[in-house]
């Protein structure tokens, strides 16, 4: 009903303009327009749902321009008596009441500018600089098992064939909104599977009417879809989770009260931005929305995330948290278009507005695109940071809290994303078939900054994998499995003298005499299980140790090497001790 009020209110200010009060002479054509005004105001007001805010906030006023330009002009013309409805110059000082609201709008633009506030604009985030030898312990090791292979276009297509497998489901329904997050938790799904996860990362996407037909025939969609980011082939559709099954009723093809920003509005916050729907599940599997409340922080301009509002997909129920009191289920609340407007503040106006444009002194800018990276029930986005005008090279990169903002600059020379893709692909393996990659994905891998790429064919399906450390072009690793890329990117720093490998998960360097139980070769790497250890295989190249190629089950080895949680550990010496040359 507020909408229908604003609408109204509209129509009389129009009135209020245009209206000839001493003569009435022009009084059928102002009732007819008020009248347009307020329907077709009414249904714009209703479908677009402004924010009902006239500080920080344009849309009212724009609004209110529009109908007294429009109240101006019917009222300085001639009125219903006349024909030709001509104009009458003593009737313009109706123009007064546009022109000061214009001249309003203009000078809010400008106060909030940059121009006007550069020192502010760059203080928006805060930014930490941090030593280099901090990144092992700001993002933690995940094994390679756990990468993430399958970006929105594979996860889309996955959960799509899953759904063309039920006739009937498909074609009253479409996948949604891909939604990539981690997830920690357990709960059963129908038929009584048990799905449990571990900080695992999955791409979750709603079940959305395939037309408006659907929706009013329909009312609700029965369920979801998941597929885990690691491995595709582990999809589902949900429609049931604990024995309940689901009706998701709030949902982005639903409509008048079944869209969820009208749900958000009608039910207290019709006077705050709010933006970037995100689908994403609870610990126990059930569906909500997720959306970023914003507001302006310096006057008009300069969107600043303060909370966010969480719709159950189902109930409706709605609640608004502020950032330090939302859920942790909840991946993240900093969108990347604030995040990326604010990192490019940061660099652009250290020594203010004029130099950024000028003489662009210490200048910085961050790289094109972001991407989120998952450390253990923390998520970050993620960009390289480079000079202004550079190309291929990092003056170093950052990572912020997609939950707080926080944020840490690890200055350090390096690569950016897209030069990243173009070394994977220049690379044989990679070159030879035509593959290419996908936006790299920041990881620690034994303490040294790594983009991670799948490689794809034509066809779209993942061909292979590549790392590529950030710090060093030249230490490279592909391979047609992750593990043999791994071990080709391990043994990659070696070769290029970046065996200083410390992370985190690294607990002692051993010294050991092993019998070989079995040792195989693939690729460019020897990889070999022992007698003594269980549930580990090794793997190094005859590049660094001759003796590999002449080693056989049975024979006994010294090895030394850096024991860590991965399944896969690199041999950092080996002496073939019943061999000699």
């Amino acid at each position: 009903m507020i909408y229908v009020f604003i609408s109204l209110l509209l129509a009389g200010v129009f009135a209020a303009i245009s209206l000839d009060w001493r003569e009435f002479d022009n009084g059928k054509t102002t009732a007819i327009v008020s009248a347009l005004i307020f329907f077709f105001g009414g249904l714009i007001n209703y479908f677009a749902m402004p924010v009902l805010n006239l500080w920080g906030y344009y849309a009212i006023w724009a609004e209110l321009l529009i109908v007294t330009f429009i109240g101006a002009i019917v009222g300085s013309i001639s009125g219903d008596d006349y024909a030709g409805y001509d104009w009458v110059p003593e009737k313009a000082w109706r123009f007064i009441f546009p022109v000061v609201i214009c001249v309003f709008m203009i000078s809010a633009a400008l106060i909030s500018s940059a121009a006007f506030n550069a020192g502010e604009y760059q203080q928006k985030l805060q930014v930490q600089e941090v030593s280099f030898d901090n990144f092992s312990s700001d993002v933690n090791v995940i094994p390679v098992e756990k990468m993430v292979v399958a970006d929105d276009s594979i996860a889309r297509k996955v959960v799509e064939d899953r759904l063309e497998e039920d006739p009937g489901l498909g074609s009253r329904c479409v996948v949604g909104k891909m939604t990539m997050q981690q997830i920690t938790g357990e709960f059963v799904i129908d038929g009584g599977k048990k799905l449990v996860f571990n900080n695992d990362i999955v791409w979750v996407a709603p079940l959305e009417h395939s037309s408006f037909y659907k929706w009013l025939v329909n009312d609700v969609t029965p369920g979801y879809m998941l597929v885990y980011a690691n491995d595709p082939t582990r999809t589902y559709l949900i429609t049931e989770i604990n024995g309940e099954k689901i009706a998701l009723r709030y949902i982005e093809s639903g409509c008048f009260g079944d869209d969820i920003e009208r749900r958000i509005r009608t039910h207290g916050y019709r006077s705050q931005g709010i933006t970037e729907h995100n689908f994403e599940i609870d610990s126990n599997g059930r569906p909500h929305w997720v959306l970023c409340s914003y507001k302006p922080t310096i006057s008009f301009g300069c969107k600043d995330a303060d909370g966010c509002i969480v719709v159950d997909a189902q109930t409706g129920a709605v609640n608004g948290y502020a950032i330090n009191e939302a859920p942790d289920w909840i991946d993240h609340i900093q969108p990347a278009e604030f995040v990326s407007r604010q990192i490019g503040w940061w660099g652009k106006y250290k020594n203010g507005w004029l130099n950024s444009w000028i003489a662009q002194r210490d200048v910085q800018e961050p790289t094109p695109g972001m991407v989120l990276v998952y450390s253990e029930e923390q998520t970050f986005w993620y960009t390289g940071v480079r000079s202004a005008g550079g190309d291929a090279a990092t003056s170093g990169f950052m990572l912020i809290n997609a939950r707080t903002k926080e944020a840490r600059y690890y200055r350090v020379s390096g690569v950016n994303e897209q030069e990243a893709k173009k070394i994977a692909e220049d690379q044989n393996f990679a070159k030879a078939a035509n593959y290419n990659a996908t936006s790299p994905v920041l990881y620690n891998v034994r303490g040294v900054p790594t983009y991670f790429m799948t490689l794809r064919g034509e066809s779209g399906n993942v061909m292979g994998y590549a790392f590529v450390a950030v710090t060093n072009r030249q230490a490279v690793g592909v391979g047609s499995s992750k593990k043999e890329a791994e071990s080709n990117y391990l043994q990659a720093l070696k070769r290029t003298s970046n065996d200083t490998l410390n992370d985190s998960m690294v607990l002692a360097v051993e010294v050991k005499n092993y019998t070989v139980r079995d040792i195989t070769f693939e690729g460019s790497t020897y990889y070999i299980l022992f007698k003594e250890v269980k549930g580990k295989e090794f793997s190094g190249s005859s590049e660094f140790f001759r003796e590999l190629k002449w080693t056989k089950s049975g024979d006994l080895v010294c090895v030394t090497y850096s024991e860590t949680n991965s399944d896969l550990v690199i041999l950092d010496s080996f002496d073939n001790l019943g061999f000699e040359f």
